[in-house]
């Protein structure tokens, strides 16, 4: 389905300046942002080759923190479809994402958790493409192993890592 030079950006190891992290309690994760993700379905892919549609949007939660902020979670699916240059052939993938809005006001807070939600749902969905869409970043082990911040890519099995 894929031509060579995508087929050749989609095996290409990830740069490790594209990779941010942030701490959720005592862990910091290291994961994509939406638009890079985006930006990079748009070069490997092409404009019009892809799309996304969100088959799932609902609300989980929503209460109130010591902060008298609004909080409210999102889930979402999102199905992406990418096609050949001619399309004639189509690959979809689906995935769930969750999003936290915290505000003081309830449209905010809505607007922000499902937001999240959309954008982590793609982020997940674009992933099982490989390490340019941040699969690499699951590989605990390998992560560990192979990326330092003075890095410039992040390795993958077969170079040597064991």
């Amino acid at each position: 389905m894929f031509d060579q030079p995508q087929t050749k950006a989609l095996t290409q190891e990830l740069e490790s300046t594209r990779i941010k992290s942030r701490q959720k309690g005592d862990v910091e994760l290291s994961y994509l942002e939406g638009f890079d993700v985006i930006d990079t379905a748009n070069r490997i892919f092409g404009y019009g080759n892809w799309s996304y549609n969100v088959s799932v949007l609902e609300q989980v939660s929503q209460e109130s923190n010591q902060n008298q902020n609004i909080v409210i979670c999102y889930k979402a699916i999102v199905v992406v479809k990418i096609s050949d240059a001619k399309h004639e052939h189509r690959i979809s993938r689906e995935d769930v994402g969750f999003g936290t809005g915290i505000a003081k006001s309830l449209a905010d807070s809505h607007e922000s958790a499902a937001k999240e939600a959309v954008t982590d749902a793609l982020k997940r969905s674009l992933r099982s493409f490989g390490n340019q869409f941040g699969n690499s970043l699951y590989d605990k082990w390998l992560y560990r192993r192979t990326w330092t911040p003075k890095s410039e890519t992040l390795g993958h099995f077969g170079k040597g890592y064991f």
